[in-house]
């Protein structure tokens, strides 16, 4: 993991119209490995993704990505640049076979030239999803549809992939997969902020962490340190 920051988060004030649940959070992901964002159900790391990717609007503070205010770049423009959400309960498109749903993730005019090359790259790191290329989304199972949503991000050509709680709702074996495939995505270079509840396996393959309490940031430093801190595993992280 470099030094350079390639998002960068100051004081950031969201929530969903006068309710707020972000409450000035600042945060750092460098370029390279993973950055975990850690905290129980109701801290705000959805929302905190949401507005990352332009769902939900900025109320306070500011958003760089790569130098770049993105405070209020339409959520297609963060694309663009490069910053990708794997959203929360999937949310693939039930009625599209699994290869439409790769091509919609390709749109982009940045990545629109190479869908081919890319859909074959998504197909050789997930080989089901090949198999299962004419059916419909619904008839996947939870782990293949997890598959593809991260496949859709893929195809995307991000810089930066937003994974939102990944491995929810997935058998053991599946979310031992996806915590492989993670390994293998940064090896090969790509930056993750990954948000997860199985804080174990979220530390072992972090390089940094933030552990996120009320909306605030309660605590923050290397993935390993944050494992070995009993005041913080025992305070924040159930363990």
């Amino acid at each position: 993991m470099s030094n350079t920051a390639m998002l960068e988060v100051e004081g950031l004030v969201t929530g969903y119209g006068s309710t707020r649940v972000v409450h000035g959070l600042s945060l750092k992901v460098r370029e390279g490995g993973v950055t975990a964002l850690l905290g129980a159900n109701g801290a705000g790391k959805t929302t905190l993704m949401k507005t990352l990717c332009g769902l939900l609007p900025v109320q306070g503070g500011a958003l760089r990505f790569l130098g770049e205010d993105i405070g209020h770049a339409a959520a297609d423009r963060r694309v663009l640049a490069g910053l990708v959400l794997v959203p929360e309960g999937r949310m693939v498109f039930p009625s599209l076979t699994v290869h439409e749903n790769l091509r919609l993730g390709g749109i982009n005019v940045r990545a629109r030239p190479r869908w081919k090359h890319n859909v074959e790259r998504v197909f050789d790191i997930f080989p089901r999803l090949r198999e299962r290329s004419s059916q419909q989304a619904m008839t996947l199972s939870g782990g293949e549809q997890q598959m593809l949503a991260i496949g859709r991000g893929l195809m995307a050509e991000p810089r930066l992939m937003l994974l939102d709680e990944p491995t929810l709702g997935l058998a053991p074996v599946m979310a031992l997969e996806i915590f492989a495939l993670v390994r293998r995505l940064t090896s090969e270079g790509l930056t993750l902020l990954l948000a997860e509840q199985d804080v174990h396996r979220t530390l072992e393959v972090a390089n940094h962490a933030y552990v996120v309490e009320n909306g605030r940031v309660a605590a923050e430093g290397p993935a390993a340190e944050i494992a070995g801190d009993p005041r913080i595993r025992q305070a924040y992280l159930g363990l």
